[in-house]
């Protein structure tokens, strides 16, 4: 695509795409789609867009994967509170196709903080955009959660646009009729502060993730640092709500479901005070850094302090070291080796939880070793439940029965893979084992019918259809039979019907 606009500063790609396709005069959201990615299944997706290895072929050198995914999109909030691992998963599926997985990976689907219901807006905002560059577009930290105003003009005000989006497959580009500038409310002083330290996050670079043990010391030594430690390692949990509910109100809490009220909903802060297993969302780590640590703080240094932390490691003991009961032992240990006389450590686990926990808090080393001793059951190898190859053959006897039904009308909807899976019944489970039905996925493959296929089937069955009124139909006619339009023609079907034109010409001039 020539003419790809260079994202501004604090755009989101989403905006940029949008723009794009109004520079090229596209209306069509699939034409838009065919254009830049080459594909027209692609979701239009605000915050953690995929195919940007496809939207770097337009843009200048400089740009890559990496910095689309930091400057442009609202990856820098989530990355640096998942281990390393997953963020260089989930770049390379911002890369390529995720599938929606990268929400799930990154924490956002399970979230406890849900995104902003509309796409929102600040009209003195689009005001200065409309000034300095001519035109409208979509800012990153309007669309953040926890962000309720701009710092300069006041309280964001939502768009008719819902999110998820409707629409799946259009951009919607900023527009004085998306986004009336109507008057705002004024400036929240607890938003700004929020906006602050998400602005820093924003503005991070491509750099390391802390781990979750990382980020485990992070915590513990913040309790220690104000004295919400009972002995030595015991969190003082009713202390951190008090400094919490001094900090924020109940009901800025409740709004974003982060509520500490009540025994259920305080879990979160409990859990991200203990060892960490999963990660938090951005707006929870601020909340908490916001109620303990001094006035002038910032998000990005306290990244940098988490990613430079030493774990500890544990230092592993010989596997074939014997265990056995001795006076040196707590009485704890040596109703655990009982235990294990009688069943495996699995089994013992469940049936004395209590005691497992202790073991497990004061004597973990121990616990390890003495459970490496005890063999485990060998599982036993079941035999496979279905015969695939006699599924398969069942299957490809089905499906050429249908192929010989469909050939013998060339009227019907799109036969696509999905359609003929539809006529074989259960097409959701044969989709996801196709693998294992190898001669059925060889014909499906062969005779399933592409969109361009499609459109020149319905233009030949129109030019049948017309043909016993009109010695050459109209083109309008044709494709108004065919329900086509010029738009969204592939350029297969373009080419077809060009043909149709060159014959009518060279039909005409046979008769001059």
């Amino acid at each position: 695509m020539l003419n790809f606009p260079i994202p501004y500063d604090k755009e989101l790609l989403y905006s940029t795409v949008a723009r794009a396709g109004i520079r090229q005069g596209i209306v069509s959201p699939k034409q838009l789609l065919d254009e830049i990615y080459g594909n027209r299944k692609v979701i239009a997706t605000l915050d953690l867009p995929n195919q940007l290895e496809k939207v770097t072929r337009w843009l200048p050198l400089p740009y890559n994967v990496e910095t689309l995914a930091y400057r442009h999109t609202l990856f820098p909030l989530y990355a640096p509170f998942i281990p390393e691992e997953r963020r260089k998963r989930c770049l390379a599926w911002m890369a390529g196709e995720s599938q929606g997985a990268i929400h799930l990976a990154m924490g956002v689907a399970a979230s406890l903080v849900k995104v902003p219901g509309h796409v929102r807006y600040c009209p003195g905002c689009l005001k200065e955009q409309g000034r300095a560059v001519g035109e409208y577009f979509w800012q990153r930290e309007w669309q953040v959660a926890g962000v309720e105003c701009c710092e300069r003009h006041g309280e964001l005000l939502n768009t008719a646009i819902p999110r998820p989006l409707v629409e799946r497959h259009l951009y919607r580009a900023a527009s004085p009729e998306a986004c009336p500038l109507f008057p705002q409310k004024s400036v929240c002083a607890r938003s700004v502060k929020i906006q602050d330290q998400i602005r820093q996050l924003l503005q991070q670079r491509p750099a390391v993730s802390p781990g979750f043990e990382q980020w485990s010391v992070h915590y513990h030594w913040l309790a220690q640092q104000h004295g919400f430690i009972r002995g030595q390692t015991q969190i003082d949990h009713t202390a951190i709500f008090e400094a919490v509910l001094a900090r924020w109100s109940s009901k800025f809490l409740r709004r974003y479901g982060l509520g500490i009220g009540g025994q259920a909903g305080s879990l979160w802060l409990q859990a991200i005070f203990r060892k960490h297993r999963k990660s938090f969302s951005y707006l929870q780590h601020i909340i908490v850094h916001e109620a303990l640590l001094p006035e002038f703080w910032h998000m990005g240094e306290v990244i940098d302090c988490v990613r430079d932390l030493l774990v500890r490691s544990m230092i592993a003991m010989p596997k074939r070291a014997r265990v056995e009961a001795s006076l040196d032992l707590t009485q704890d240990q040596q109703d655990w080796v009982r235990m294990l006389e009688e069943c495996p450590p699995k089994v013992a686990r469940a049936a004395k939880p209590a005691l497992y926990a202790r073991l497990y808090r004061y004597n973990r080393l121990w616990l390890k070793q003495v459970n490496s001793t005890r063999q485990r059951a060998t599982k036993v190898k079941r035999k496979p439940r279905i015969d695939w190859q006699q599924r398969d053959r069942q299957h490809l006897a089905k499906l050429r029965e249908v192929l010989r039904l469909l050939r013998a009308s060339t009227s019907g909807p799109r036969r696509s893979q999905t359609f003929m899976l539809k006529q074989l019944g259960k097409s959701s489970t044969l989709e996801k084992k196709l693998h294992c039905l190898p001669r059925t996925r060889r014909l499906l493959l062969r005779y399933s019918e592409s969109v361009a296929q499609y459109q020149v089937r319905r233009l030949r069955n129109a030019w049948k259809e017309l043909r016993q009124n009109f010695v050459y139909p109209p083109r309008w006619r044709l494709l108004r039979c065919a329900g086509l339009s010029e738009i969204r023609l592939t350029y297969e079907a373009w080419d077809y019907l060009n043909g149709l034109e060159d014959s009518h010409t060279a039909y005409q001039g046979n008769q001059g």
